[in-house]
């Protein structure tokens, strides 16, 4: 994706007029977002995906959080079988968001905000579809598997010591003695 090609889902938002009582957010990706995200993350299929929550200022003009459900229904590969592994993804997407000066104001202080990601927000305005699809691609299995798949059968330890491969250290010691 260049700098200029708007990401998959782009739902950008403006946190510095956000109204004091913030906003309710629904972001529901449509078809062709769904298999934009789905080729992105590498999916067979991503036959739902939205993102409910609110959108809350925190220092008025300045920084909000962004608190919401995301829930998908996605479709990966599984890593043995290369079947379809279909999967429900319900995570918690909780943001920090930060105009680039208020940002910077938080570095020069040194404010650290361990339990929430800071998403810095440009001329204090963030995209929060980006957002939940990079929320979905952390919540992803790494290693699907379909079920009843088994590893590959790995050669069995006959437990004899003795192995084929000679020990480095065996053959270090051998020189030494020659010596």
């Amino acid at each position: 994706m260049s700098a200029r090609e708007p990401p998959e889902l782009h739902r950008p938002f403006d946190i510095v007029s956000l109204p004091d009582g913030g906003r309710a957010i629904e972001i529901t990706a449509s078809e062709a977002e769904r298999d934009a995200i789905a080729r992105r993350l590498g999916l067979l299929g991503l036959a739902a995906f939205t993102v409910r929550g609110s959108l809350e200022p925190v220092r008025r003009g300045r920084s909000a959080v962004f608190d919401a459900r995301l829930a998908a229904a996605v479709t990966q590969e599984c890593i043995i079988t290369g079947d379809p592994v279909a999967a429900q993804i319900d995570e918690r997407v909780r943001v920090q968001l930060a105009t680039e000066e208020e940002a910077d104001r938080r570095a020069e202080l040194d404010i650290d905000v361990d339990e929430d990601d800071i998403e810095t927000a440009d001329a204090g305005i963030v995209d929060l579809g980006d957002i939940g699809v990079q929320y979905l691609a952390l919540a992803l299995d790494p290693y699907p598997r379909a079920p009843g798949a088994a590893a590959p059968d790995l050669p069995e330890d006959d437990g004899d010591d003795d192995s084929t491969v000679p020990n480095p250290f065996a053959v270090l010691k051998k020189l030494k003695d020659k010596t």
